[in-house]
């Protein structure tokens, strides 16, 4: 659903709500148009995806990395998740959401590598000022629908 019919869909549900409104005993004054269109607005962006991203690095020896999308559109849908940090880019492959989520793992550790997360080395994240790894997620037309940064854990 594009964010034409998301907004459309948002007016809908304010005129439906006005209508329900006046149906009540209570009176109520009738939005104004920029109150309609700025509740429709807010409907718009509360539909937004959203993305976590958790990392953590141990003693030059170790890198792991989550990216968790929520709230994709479209739901189903096929995305690649991206990680930048002081050792460069990585770019997972591409996942099929279930439902409206998706997660990819990035791990230096040979053992969850083997169990699908996509490679990154020992020292790919490295303490730095501001966040230390930024995690986007891309759509299967490879636009950026959500960036997220994050501060490391670091043992």
């Amino acid at each position: 659903m594009n964010k034409l019919q998301l907004a459309h869909r948002g007016l809908a549900m304010v005129v439906l709500a006005g209508a329900l409104a006046a149906c009540s005993s209570e009176t109520t004054a009738p939005a104004s148009s920029t109150e309609q269109a700025t509740l429709a607005t807010a409907n718009v962006t509360s539909l937004a995806a959203t993305l976590r991203v958790r990392c953590e690095a141990r003693q030059n020896s170790r890198s792991k990395i989550s990216v968790d999308g929520n709230n994709l559109s479209p739901r189903n849908g096929r995305f690649r998740a991206r990680v930048r940090a002081a050792g460069g880019s990585v770019t997972s492959g591409t996942r099929r959401a279930v439902g409206a989520e998706v997660e990819f793992d990035f791990d230096s550790g040979r053992g969850n590598i083997a169990r699908g997360a996509s490679q990154i080395p020992a020292r790919f994240i490295v303490a730095r000022s501001g966040p230390d790894v930024i995690g986007e997620l891309l759509n299967a037309q490879g636009r950026v629908v959500a960036r997220q940064g994050a501060e490391c854990r670091f043992r």
